[in-house]
């Protein structure tokens, strides 16, 4: 598998996971927060999203690096 393409699929990769984990934590933020909010709601959030997409891109990573090694 060429580099070019190991970079498009942890990109699609790491998209797709982002949004599957960062969709469940925005239902849960938006039921824990309350309606008036302050900066340390926003700082909370800020730091749950950065995590749940530094996962995505690890997660990613690993995947590809596993099918790449798997077809050579």
């Amino acid at each position: 598998m060429s580099d070019q393409t190991q970079k498009m699929l942890l990109t699609g990769l790491t998209v797709l996971m982002s949004v599957a984990l960062t969709r469940p934590l925005k239902n849960m933020i938006s039921e824990a927060v309350p309606e008036r909010r302050g900066v340390r709601d926003d700082i909370t959030e800020a730091v749950l999203q950065g995590i749940a997409r530094m996962a995505a891109v690890v997660a990613a990573s690993l995947l590809v690096r596993w099918l790449a090694s798997q077809m050579r």
